[in-house]
């Protein structure tokens, strides 16, 4: 749950998933040959990715679009759209680049896709009350959550956790697996589940996040994520021994890239899990029943692992 969170393929989250959560947003490494960095991977792409100018007449409303705009408003939106996604792919863009989806807004207050950008530029930036309210507003022009695009609902629901209402997150992350399942998308599918058992983390359920955890793994052995999500799963529960044949499968995976050695693999998490799975795998590293973890208001707080 990144912020992260998070997450949305086409057009965005945990890191959760990230926002926070948003394993967003979002965020899961499989076994490839790269530098021991945070660096994006096939799963990233749903925390980092914004929608295409083609994505303006995409989806089942293609042709609703078509009757809606005249040549010259298409081509103006199309327009806007372009500068928010160039402006967004730039690092240090901040306000014009939120400005830039605000005039998209302006210009057509019914996008779907503009809603859910700039709510997802938002949570990519810890601005979180606001991002909700974007993905919110995304979700209701979309017909509701039961309708609407599953990597806006994972996004949606990153930026629920973010906010603290963990209990909404949680459906939201189950929404949008199922969205993927019935869309054939296992990347959508995998990531929700994820920030879902990430937030299962985060609530002190880690009984059942670890079920679900190696649920996963069982689906995809090569979900390096996941696998250090199961080391702090097991740590939360006081699993020391079991914790450290966790981390020894995950380096056995990771030989090729390192990004979950112990020298990086807080920075690897940080941000795009929620913060108590954050310090779980925190404590386990430093070998304390004590975690650290920046929170959601930027604070560094302590998780105390040892009073089960």
């Amino acid at each position: 749950m990144s912020k992260g969170v998070i997450m949305h393929k086409s057009r965005v989250s945990g890191g959760c998933g990230s926002g926070r959560g948003g394993t967003s947003t979002s965020s899961i490494a499989r076994k490839r040959t790269a530098a021991p960095r945070a660096s994006s991977t096939r799963r990233d792409l749903l925390l980092t990715s914004l929608v295409t100018s083609a994505g303006i007449l995409a989806g089942p409303k293609r042709g609703e679009a078509k009757a809606t705009y005249d040549k010259r408003a298409l081509e103006e939106l199309t327009k806007l759209f372009g500068e928010a996604i160039e402006l967004s792919n730039k690092g240090d863009a901040g306000e014009q680049a939120d400005d830039a989806w605000s005039r998209i807004i302006d210009f057509d207050g019914s996008s779907s896709a503009a809603w859910s950008n700039r709510g997802t530029f938002r949570l990519q930036r810890g601005r979180w009350a606001e991002a909700e309210a974007d993905l919110a507003k995304a979700i209701e022009l979309e017909g509701g959550i039961n309708d609407a695009d599953g990597y806006l609902t994972n996004n949606y629901g990153n930026a629920l956790g973010a906010n603290g209402k963990w209990d909404e997150a949680l459906s939201a992350y189950r929404q949008a697996s199922f969205a993927g399942s019935q869309a054939g998308d296992n990347d959508l599918s995998e990531i929700s589940d994820a920030n879902h058992a990430l937030g299962l983390l985060q609530v002190g359920r880690d009984a059942d996040a670890l079920e679900e955890i190696r649920g996963l793994l069982r689906r995809d052995p090569n979900f390096l994520d996941m696998r250090a999500a199961e080391t702090a799963a097991l740590w939360a529960q006081g699993e020391a021994e079991a914790a450290e044949a966790a981390w020894n499968a995950l380096q056995n995976a990771d030989t090729d890239t390192g990004l979950y050695s112990k020298q990086f693999a807080i920075a690897r998490v940080q941000g795009r899990w929620p913060p108590r799975a954050t310090a779980a795998l925190s404590g386990f590293i430093t070998v304390q029943s004590k975690g650290n973890a920046l929170d959601y208001d930027g604070k560094l707080r302590t998780y105390d692992f040892g009073s089960k």
